[in-house]
């Protein structure tokens, strides 16, 4: 039995961060249970010592956003609430002991220290860039993704303007611009994961619903696009926002979200790291906002926030091509899952 934790929205029905299982035997989710009373936890990710990091923007919308810091338990470790909107992505560094938070909303990205679970804030900055041509970019920057790199620099996914900024973090904690990376007009690059056999990146692009491969230059934190590949057939006029990202743990397979097509795309990842499209499956449900593949990839669990549901995909390992359940299950107005990290 695998546990994981649900990032919401609290707009409609849904009152914090969740908790659910999964049984991989009988492939079905079950047990739902409210487990951290908060305020749009948009996003989570495994903090340390087994403990888990909660974007919160609290209960009382008055009050500033931030995160927090949880036990096994779900008692408060340690908090940081300091900003008007609470962030988008978040991320923990057990190296250097530090928190990475993205706040779309603000343009703001942050750096906390983690000292027995107590976050500091140290460094906070904003993206710069010439805005995009669509209506969501027209505002200027959104960071939308923080996170590592193999080599330990930080990644920067910027909707607004059409970017990925690559940092060095010094030895006082600061950020360090070190490379720009500039996408297609439009692009609106959003999550990023790394194909870890291979020094390649790939990016969906949530307002063009594409996703791109690029390269990566360790030496200069670099990157070079070397593809685009469509997310949603080219005649869909309708909106759609292409949004999770994921790869299969033996770098073969990857996965995008399509909110508003509806979808899975699914891709076969070549010798060479480009991609090769061959499935774009519906997820019976309403704006998939969130993909997780479960214990050993059998699974690949897809939170729908509109419809309230989880889709359930058994996984075929050799084809990499998903087949859609009848285990459907109730999920309050999902947005993040994460696997336990008790």
């Amino acid at each position: 039995m695998e546990t994981f934790f649900l990032g919401t929205y609290t707009r409609r029905v849904s009152q914090g961060v969740y908790s659910f299982n999964f049984d991989s035997r009988s492939g079905t989710a079950q047990q739902l249970r409210l487990v951290i009373p908060s305020g749009d936890p948009f996003y989570l990710a495994a903090g340390p010592d087994h403990t888990l990091l909660c974007i919160d923007r609290q209960l009382n919308r008055a009050h500033p956003g931030g995160v927090q810091c949880l036990n096994a338990q779900y008692q408060t470790l340690g908090q940081s609430f300091d900003s008007s909107a609470s962030g988008t992505y978040l991320a923990y560094d057990s190296n250097r002991q530090l928190v990475y938070l993205a706040n779309y909303d603000l343009n703001e990205l942050s750096i906390y220290e983690v000292k027995q679970h107590q976050l500091k804030l140290v460094d906070r900055i904003a993206d710069t860039g010439t805005n995009g041509p669509q209506i969501e970019q027209r505002d200027g920057p959104h960071p939308h993704f923080i996170n590592q790199t193999p080599d330990h620099r930080l990644v920067v996914c910027d909707l607004g303007v059409d970017t990925i900024f690559t940092y060095d973090v010094t030895e006082t904690h600061h950020f360090h611009l070190v490379a720009r990376h500039f996408l297609p007009a439009g692009f609106g690059p959003r999550h990023l994961r790394f194909n870890h056999d291979l020094s390649i990146a790939y990016v969906v692009g949530e307002l063009s619903s594409q996703v791109a491969t690029l390269s990566y230059d360790a030496g200069t934190g670099q990157f070079t696009t070397l593809a685009i590949d469509h997310t949603i057939p080219t005649t869909w006029t309708a909106h759609n926002g292409a949004a999770a990202i994921r790869i299969s743990s033996d770098n073969r397979f990857l996965y995008v979200s399509n909110r508003g097509y509806n979808s899975i795309a699914v891709f076969a990842i070549q010798t060479d790291g480009q991609l090769s499209a061959i499935q774009n499956i519906k997820v019976d449900g309403d704006f998939p906002w969130d993909i997780r593949l479960t214990a050993q990839d059998q699974y690949l669990l897809v939170a729908n926030q509109r419809s309230d549901s989880l889709s359930i995909f058994k996984r075929d390992a050799h084809t990499g091509r998903l087949t859609l359940t009848d285990n459907t299950f109730y999920l309050p107005e999902p947005l993040a899952i994460l696997p336990s990290p008790f």
